[in-house]
């Protein structure tokens, strides 16, 4: 079964036909995985790709996510949409809104480190289960950093959970030193969780969710992007 990356991304045409050579066909596949070569080597994930392409390379990193937990994988698949489209709003260049929606596929394949137990606990972490969740961005780092076609893609996704105020992890970056597709990784990344069912709490509604959002402003995003990202009706 194949999934295809397809989620709305039709708001520019001349956009999206170049868009579409790159990326829109990034499939989640069930079975296959032997196509996947990796090593378990001194805790680190090493990955062999000598002439895969990036949106091979890609979709191999999204069937080892799929496989190892298949619900961050969906938030991936949903969150890759929404970035998308708000990137193609926010005009950016057509190599811009690719770096955007390559990193928001794989803005958690660092979690194929985290034990899914943990992934999954239906009761609040504890605080050492949360340390190790925050691991993730650091694990997506490096193995996005060994992987020659994607590792310009790893210091948005290391910084994904930084905060504008500078109370974010991991290294408590402040304002415009997060790199912009991290800022708007930040906004999509939250907005997506909080809407959808997770084993530990419902989803909210759009309108919390919003509210969420604006409250936010200035301390945990950039404000200016969330007036944009709300202004699209997300």
């Amino acid at each position: 079964m194949q999934i295809l990356v397809l989620n709305g991304l039709a708001a520019k045409s001349n956009v999206t036909q170049v868009y579409c050579v790159t990326l829109l066909f990034v499939a989640f596949l069930k079975g296959g995985f032997s196509i996947l070569q990796n090593l378990l080597k001194n805790n680190k994930i090493t990955f062999h790709y000598a002439s895969k392409t990036k949106l091979e390379i890609i979709n191999h990193l999204l069937n080892l996510l799929n496989q190892h937990d298949a619900g961050t994988a969906r938030h991936s698949y949903k969150v890759a949409g929404m970035a998308a489209n708000f990137a193609i709003r926010l005009n950016l260049s057509v190599s811009t809104i690719d770096d955007i929606t390559s990193a928001a596929l794989l803005h958690d394949i660092g979690k194929i480190k985290i034990p899914p137990h943990i992934l999954n606990k239906p009761e609040k972490l504890t605080r050492n289960e949360f340390k190790i969740i925050k691991k993730h961005s650091q694990y997506g780092f490096e193995i996005l950093k060994n992987i020659k076609k994607l590792d310009s893609l790893a210091e948005a996704v290391l910084c994904h959970h930084e905060k504008f105020n500078g109370k974010g992890y991991p290294f408590g970056k402040v304002g415009q030193e997060i790199p912009l597709i991290s800022q708007i990784l930040s906004i999509v990344d939250v907005y997506e969780a909080i809407t959808s069912d997770r084993a530990y709490r419902k989803a909210m509604t759009r309108k919390e969710a919003i509210q969420v959002l604006h409250d936010g402003r200035g301390t945990h995003f950039n404000s200016e992007l969330v007036n944009f990202f709300l202004l699209g009706g997300e």
